[in-house]
């Protein structure tokens, strides 16, 4: 594995790249740095939160927790407000907040850490040998000042006595340039800040597994050649200066990499892919199959797919610098031997990661959580601003017009267009009222016209075939209005007897024998008329009632006289000389 370390010093950014990928990201830039000190004054004292908040001179206010304040006793008995302290920066601010404070200062150096403010010795864990931390351990508690305490980091094993005095050196006297600073200076002002970005670059990367060293100019090659002959390190990496026209990030498609870290989504080489979605709480990923179709079985296509992803997600967490609470949606696995893989290679391949992630279980649903100490700002955040429409939501809010009570309802805009369609009014019952209204008319000016004639208190049945016609137009008008516009045929209507006329005693004449006459042959056309008289005479009787009321007196209903056989015998002999 070739492992190159490229610093821009011109443009303060520089990077890892491993097997032809960038790995990690250093950026030098911004009024507020990790590590800096300030000489800072309380400014409000917050009992409720048990934290302080103090000014740093930046324009936002240091957030103190009461738990980060050297002493015993309370926030009140530890601090005041106005009161003036020693801080160092052990999170850069992020977004509208400011940058969190402590008052325990360190100074990292390239085998130790100074602690001014504690006592005794500690020792890496990743140094595993006893021996050598026995030695190591004895050296320092024999070589430190009385009153302060050392952390001996990983990079000291198996380092000369003297290299480790020389590096105890260098950071004593930084330690009492800082105590000068803060005696003649007055709070709120900068005290201390780190060295530049190839001091900070070697001093925390740079390690034998390093090949070469690529700066863009004299200065800084002269100054990388003197830190590794100091640190024993001369020997196998070749420090490189870049002389083209083209600045050096883009030379080496450094600008490229910073635009793919920015995305969303991430593609795997088998057809997969990653969505990182990160927000103010916490940061999600999103793991996918994608077009990733090359296995046999689904479990095994998922298993793969994991493990890949796996490898991409620690690379990714540290190249966006990303911190805080995370949560990895892993694709469902069924079986549990696949999740303890896929769980013991995500904390193997996090094991080289400096800011200490630690790793929680896999629940039913496939979710990990596990969480990332923030070490200055992350990518997004250095090389994107808020946009000023949204506000960085990735939404603008529409325009929202409401109906005026005194405007048309249908030039509403959030109404549905369903409802601004216009149906055509159903004006079936106003025809219909209409029709049965002129039906009614007319029938009432021919019932009118027509007074039925009486003689002798008997109703003529010449005059019925006429009725009869009235009274099928009064019952179709109103069979139109119940049953909205259904025919129906006057079959089902009950048959109802129909009235007698009244017996006369009058003596025959040759007038009554014309009457007979035509008696018989209405009788001959009974079987059609009788139905349609017997049903619809008794509306015909109601009408004519309603309307001989206002103009004529009701008649008399009369019976039929009943004919004897002589009378039968009578007539068919008239019949019979009407026909010859």
């Amino acid at each position: 594995m070739t492992k190159t370390i490229v610093i821009a010093e011109r443009d303060n950014i520089a990077c890892v790249i491993e097997d032809k990928k960038v790995s990690e990201f250093f950026v030098h830039k911004g009024d507020v740095l990790l590590n800096d000190v300030f000489l800072s004054k309380v400014e409000n004292i917050l009992p409720s939160i048990d934290a302080a908040f103090v000014d740093v001179g930046i324009g936002k206010m240091g957030f103190l927790h009461a738990d980060d304040i050297i002493g015993k006793g309370t926030l009140k008995e530890k601090t005041s407000p106005n009161a003036k302290l020693m801080v160092q920066v052990v999170k850069e601010p992020t977004g509208h907040k400011g940058p969190r404070v402590t008052t325990s200062i360190s100074l990292p150096g390239r085998f130790l850490v100074l602690m001014p403010f504690e006592t005794g010795v500690n020792v890496s864990k990743k140094i595993e040998s006893s021996q050598e931390r026995a030695r190591l351990k004895s050296i320092v508690s024999l070589m430190k000042p009385v009153g302060v305490g050392v952390i001996i980091r990983t990079e000291a094993q198996d380092q000369t006595e003297t290299d480790i005095q020389d590096d105890l050196n260098i950071l004593l006297e930084k330690w009492n340039d800082i105590i000068v600073a803060a005696e003649h200076n007055d709070a709120p002002s900068l005290l201390y800040r780190d060295q530049d970005l190839l001091y900070r670059v070697i001093r925390e990367v740079c390690t034998e597994d390093v090949d070469e060293i690529i700066v863009d100019t004299s200065f800084a090659q002269n100054r990388a050649n003197q830190l590794l002959q100091t640190w024993n390190m001369d020997k196998n990496i070749q420090i490189t200066q870049y002389k083209g026209k083209e600045p050096l990030l883009i030379n080496k498609g450094i600008d490229k990499e910073i635009k793919v870290a920015l995305q969303t989504k991430v593609n795997l080489k088998s057809g997969g892919y990653l969505f990182i979605q990160t927000t103010e709480a916490l940061t999600v990923i999103d793991v996918n199959s994608g077009k990733f179709t090359s296995s046999a079985t689904q479990d095994e296509t998922i298993f793969k797919t994991n493990i890949e992803s796996v490898h991409e997600i620690a690379r990714q967490l540290k190249l966006r610098n990303i911190g805080g609470i995370i949560v990895v949606d892993f694709i469902d696995m069924t079986s549990r031997a696949d999740k303890v893989k896929i769980l013991e290679e995500l904390e193997l391949v996090l094991q080289n990661d400096k800011a200490k992630p630690q790793v929680g279980q896999l629940s039913d649903f496939g979710l990990v959580e596990l969480t990332r100490h923030r070490q200055g700002q992350s990518l997004l955040e250095m090389f994107t601003n808020k946009c000023p429409n949204c506000g960085g939501s990735g939404h603008i809010l529409k325009e929202m017009k409401f109906a005026d009570p005194n405007s048309n309802a249908v030039e509403n805009p959030y109404q549905s267009k369903f409802s601004r369609v216009k149906f055509p009014k159903n004006n079936t019952n106003k025809q219909n009222k209409k029709r049965n209204n002129k039906g009614k008319d007319n029938i009432n000016n021919n019932v009118k016209q027509q007074n039925l004639p009486i003689e002798n208190n008997e109703i003529k049945l010449e005059e019925l075939p006429q009725n009869n016609e009235i009274e099928n137009k009064i019952k179709e008008t109103e069979i139109v209005v119940e049953e909205n516009n259904i025919v129906e045929t006057t079959q089902n209507v009950e048959e109802k007897p129909k009235p007698k006329a009244k017996r006369t005693a009058k003596k025959r004449s040759t007038k009554k024998i014309a009457e007979n006459a035509i008696t018989k042959e209405s009788e001959e056309n009974k079987p059609q008329i009788e139905q349609q008289t017997q049903t619809e005479e008794k509306p015909v009787v109601v009408e004519t009632q309603n309307t001989e009321n206002e103009t004529t007196p009701k008649p008399k209903k009369t019976r039929k006289p009943r004919k004897t056989k002589k009378e039968q015998a009578q007539t068919q002999v008239q019949s019979q000389l009407v026909e010859g």
